[in-house]
């Protein structure tokens, strides 16, 4: 499972990535830029930056990572199924993901993400990242539920893909999209299967956490 990613770029950096690829970003509030404070550490659970379809551009917004389907009716706490991931060969068939991957893609803002590997406790922390530095975002679904406790949530998870060359590190990993696939994973009219596929290992660097964050683990 991906359960750690990095996304440290402000809402300047976003939207120019965007630009450069003639897709506009929008946000509820026309006249304020949203405050996109760092997240050196995502987690599930926590609140993050996605991108998603809206008119001619894509809507900047916050959502609660670990995907909750339309159809939970009940509290937050009383969705127990672990969907912060989405396995790229049953998003198309399994319950909590199908009515998304149809009508609900979307683009998680990252620049790398993070993997345990070897021996202590606890494991030692790698970095994962293009090794070209190019911009990059996670293929994501989003949904909104009504629950009794916290009302109307909106919330993603993350698409991923047996790792392929990256087996030395972990059995998954994320569906990684760059630039000139971000348009076509939020048309719900393009075929998209060929995005879920592992790109070549040497593509990416694998450093020491420690060293991406000074020194913080």
């Amino acid at each position: 499972m991906c359960t750690n990613y990095r996304r440290t770029k402000g809402f300047d950096q976003v939207c120019e990535e965007f630009y450069e690829t003639r897709i506009p970003v929008r946000f509820p509030e026309r006249h304020q830029a949203p405050n996109l404070e760092p997240q050196p550490e995502v987690r599930p659970t926590n609140r993050a930056v996605v991108l998603r379809a809206q008119e001619d551009g894509v809507a900047l917004t916050w959502m609660r990572w670990g995907l909750i389907p339309f159809f939970h009716k009940g509290p937050v706490s009383g969705w127990k199924a672990a969907t912060f991931n989405a396995r790229a060969e049953g998003v198309k068939t399994a319950p909590s993901f199908r009515d998304a991957f149809k009508r609900r893609r979307c683009l998680i803002a990252a620049e790398g993400w993070v993997e345990w590997k070897g021996e202590g406790k606890p494991k030692p922390k790698f970095y994962v990242a293009p090794r070209d530095g190019a911009p990059i975002c996670f293929a994501g679904l989003w949904d909104r539920a009504r629950t009794q406790d916290a009302g109307e949530i909106e919330s993603f998870t993350m698409v991923t893909q047996p790792p392929g060359a990256l087996s030395d590190l972990h059995d998954r990993a994320p569906v990684v999209l760059r630039q000139e696939d971000w348009a076509r994973w939020l048309d719900l009219e393009a075929p998209v299967d060929d995005l879920l596929t592992t790109e070549p290992a040497d593509l990416y660097s694998i450093r020491p956490f420690h060293e991406v964050t000074g020194g913080l683990l």
